[in-house]
């Protein structure tokens, strides 16, 4: 073997006229580049994946809890609000209330509607502190002294507070038997007034008698209607 022969490198081809040709590399720089570039993407897109679900997940959890605990939205300072909350018993009724801090106010109810009165007989009021309430309308048989009552109980910051009126049999025997109701009253959409006056929370009256499939809208029943009936109203004295 000659010496220029021992002289040529191994693995290194040759030309036609005797010089070499260096191998084919991959550019290292670039390929490490690009791979350092598509793991970020990787990362940052896994990242978006997860952010999304968990918003997704917390929407969902606030949807539900406002449709438990019911949500109002902001008002104007001298405006009173109530919206209505779900409620999954039969003759129970939930709302969430807020009234400024002056003047007073309070939440009147009553099972029973007069003839030809614009408005219900209050049977009791229960006050409402400043700010947000929620407020438990029923009809419910007192397992105390077995006794059929309209109660009316109201939540807030400053504690609860809670009164009942027994109801007259006629009015028992209504609530117990199977009859249409007709329903008014606040929906699950946030209702406001001005301060100063009064908020119809509860219009649930039951279709009874010769009258029951009449409207009557803002006019005075044209015969006595038995229902359920609440009202956010100013606390100026006596009911």
């Amino acid at each position: 073997m000659s010496d220029d022969a021992a002289a040529t490198p191994m693995g290194q081809p040759e030309s036609a006229d005797g010089s070499r040709t260096p191998g084919r590399r991959l550019p290292r720089q670039f390929s490490l580049t690009w791979l350092l570039m598509l793991l970020l993407v990787i990362a940052l897109a896994s990242a978006y994946l997860v952010t999304v679900t968990r918003l997704r997940s917390a929407e969902a959890e606030l949807a539900r809890l406002r449709e438990e605990t019911g949500y109002l939205p902001p008002s104007a300072e001298d405006e009173i609000a109530a919206a209505r909350l779900t409620s999954d018993q039969p003759m129970t009724y939930r709302l969430r209330v807020r009234v400024p801090a002056s003047p007073p106010y309070r939440i009147a109810y009553s099972s029973v509607w007069p003839e030809a009165k614009s408005a219900p007989v209050w049977f009791g009021a229960v006050d409402v502190p400043p700010g947000e309430s929620v407020v438990t309308v029923r009809i419910v048989k007192d397992p105390r002294d077995d006794r059929w009552k309209i109660t009316t109980l109201r939540r807030s910051v400053d504690g609860t507070r809670r009164m009942a009126t027994v109801l007259p049999q006629n009015h028992v025997e209504i609530f117990r038997g199977s009859h249409d109701w007709l329903s008014a009253g606040v929906s699950r959409q946030s209702s406001t007034r001005p301060v100063g006056q009064s908020l119809r929370l509860l219009d649930e009256r039951v279709l009874v008698g010769e009258g029951a499939m009449m409207l009557y809208g803002d006019r005075p029943p044209a015969e006595e209607m038995v229902g359920v009936f609440a009202e956010l109203q100013p606390d100026s004295g006596a009911i």
